[in-house]
């Protein structure tokens, strides 16, 4: 695989191609231990109009306490956080959260841990440095 998004999605044919607007009203729960990138990533959201920020969380045990209380369609997780890993954190809300489809951020895209991420419930892992233009094919598809 290369560093381009990896989709792990089996239901694509669950509704017709999306127009932006449908896309729009998707709500994401986005997840960083850095505060900076964290808000970066928000506001390139929200700016593209890909999604609407309905939370953030800078560790997977607020991203779990969230994700709970707010009930998002999608959850943007960085792989590496402390405390608790995103490839954990999306093995535990793909138990208690079914319907969430969970895209985890790495700056390691290895088949061993694109293998891990499909084995912990994720929909997709896309590259970290590229994450716009990879969520943006990412949303095509769907």
């Amino acid at each position: 695989m290369s560093a381009v998004t990896q989709n792990f999605s089996e239901s694509k044919n669950q509704s017709p191609k999306a127009g932006a607007t449908e896309r729009v009203k998707k709500r994401m729960l986005v997840v960083d231990d850095s505060e900076t990138v964290l808000h970066m990533i928000c506001t390139l959201l929200e700016h593209h109009e890909l999604v609407e920020v309905a939370g953030k969380a800078q560790n997977s045990l607020d991203a779990i306490e969230l994700a709970r209380e707010l009930s998002p369609d999608l959850l943007l997780i960085d792989a590496e956080l402390p405390e608790m890993s995103g490839l954990r954190t999306s093995l535990v809300l793909s138990q208690l959260l079914p319907g969430l489809r969970t895209i985890l951020m790495t700056m390691d895209p290895e088949k061993q841990f694109l293998e891990a991420s499909a084995g912990c419930g994720a929909y997709a892992v896309i590259y970290k440095p590229k994450f716009l233009q990879e969520l943006t094919t990412l949303f095509a598809e769907d």
